[in-house]
């Protein structure tokens, strides 16, 4: 039989209390590994930090146009190498295994009829969206030398060593007492044998111009962070057995691939038409002939690729971006190469980033010990999910995580690490 357990007092403020009640009530606050996305999120605020990573909160239908269709980007670039009808047999597959996820969850929750329906749809329409972006943006040629992101990514001289590929490990030259664990997920990497090099190649879809979000990588946490990881793991020799490498490979560095976000979306202009002259009767433009279309069926994907592909190369309707993107491509890459890895600079200020996150991630979690950013409570427009979480007294949050449908997640958990190592000496 499991043990008795006694009963907790209700807190009475944000200390000791608190965390024994959301203890007893099965939240258990864990010391989290160190990812790429967590220097920003402490910085921005760490009360978020301890909900979602120390106690590994999240909104069960959490969503975001961004987020979801990212997501799938970054899915169909893991089957880059595969022929199209073999990755499109694999898309389909993970975009039914998605809404099957999403049907249990709102069963759980309740949601059904068209509120359940149009969660569905949404997701389709994510899918369908980012595979439009993938098909169109991945073979455009842009720069001087007029190459393609899969191309340049596919030359003779890159083996790919594989796709998602999960490093784990614990930081070296740290008292154990202060270690803490380091998580790398790789989009691609790939080995220059001439070089005898690592390349870690990293996609980012964005609102913004690729030029502009490129300009910041640069000093972004997550390329110290995939690095350094690396670096950590080539120093331990942990990856040159796995992949058949010479001892001395070295981190050649990382490759971001940049793609703009068309503003075009999937729907009602992707339905097959057909296309009339028609002369104009009245105003100013009277007795001019126009082409006017007729719409018919229901949209397809094959005409929103075609729709996709003329946005990126400003052709067709979208003629009149062509002056825009001769100065801006809607596609570009940068490199960050592994010799800034020589900058003592760079390496301190790695590790005092590393530093700062380690001292949310190991500090008692207490929720006192984590100051709240109400900026970060408003986001595009209205409150964050977590927003009652701030706003409310601690002995309200397992009622607000029941209601509100929040689960608990440990991003390591179903993680199929390539490299799972204790501690890597140098």
């Amino acid at each position: 039989m499991p043990p008795e357990t006694s009963e907790v007092s209700i807190p009475k403020g944000r200390g000791r209390d608190s965390k024994e009640w959301m203890e007893y009530h099965g939240y258990v606050a864990t010391t989290p590994s160190i990812r790429s996305s967590d220097y920003e999120g402490v910085l921005h605020c760490p009360f978020q930090y301890y909900l979602s990573r120390r106690l590994g909160l999240s909104p069960a239908l959490r969503w975001s146009k961004a987020l979801s269709r990212g997501s799938w980007f970054h899915k169909r670039l893991e089957l880059y190498r595969e022929e199209g009808w073999v990755a499109s047999q694999h898309m389909e597959a993970q975009l039914q295994d998605r809404l099957e996820e999403l049907r249990e969850i709102c069963k759980a929750r309740g949601i059904k009829g068209s509120s359940r329906d149009e969660i569905l749809d949404r997701e389709k329409k994510d899918f369908k969206c980012a595979l439009g972006w993938y098909d169109a943006a991945m073979e455009l040629p842009f720069g001087d030398r007029q190459v393609s992101l899969l191309s340049f990514i596919s030359q003779p001289h890159f083996r790919n060593l594989g796709s998602e590929v999960g490093v784990r490990l614990h930081m070296p030259q740290i008292a154990p007492t202060e270690r803490v664990m380091l998580t790398a997920m790789y989009d691609i990497l790939l080995y220059h044998e001439v070089q005898n090099t690592i390349f870690i190649v990293d996609a980012k879809t964005c609102s913004e111009s690729p030029v502009d979000r490129l300009s910041t990588c640069p000093l972004e946490f997550q390329t110290q962070h995939y690095m350094m990881v690396l670096k950590y793991a080539l120093e331990a020799n942990l990856l040159q057995p796995l992949y058949n490498l010479p001892e001395d490979v070295r981190v050649g560095g990382m490759i971001h691939m940049a793609i703009q976000k068309p503003t075009i979306e999937f729907g009602m202009k992707d339905r097959d038409y057909e296309e009339k002259e028609h002369t104009l009767t009245r105003g100013p433009r009277k007795g001019q002939v126009e082409m006017r279309r007729t719409y018919m069926g229901e949209p397809r994907f094959e005409n929103y690729l075609e729709r996709c592909k003329n946005w990126y190369r400003a052709t067709g309707e979208y003629e009149h971006l062509a002056p825009k993107w001769s100065s801006s491509p809607p596609v570009n890459i940068s490199l960050t190469y592994g010799s800034t890895l020589l900058d003592q600079d760079y390496l301190d200020e790695y590790l005092s980033r590393v530093s700062v996150i380690r001292h949310y991630a190991k500090c008692h979690p207490i929720p006192k010990n984590f100051p709240r950013s109400a900026s970060h409570l408003r986001q595009f427009g209205k409150l964050s999910p977590f927003a009652p979480f701030y706003l409310v007294h601690p002995r309200e949050w397992p009622g607000i995580i029941e209601r509100e449908g929040f689960i608990q997640l440990d991003r390591d958990e179903d993680v199929d690490f390539k490299i799972d190592a204790s501690y890597a000496a140098r």
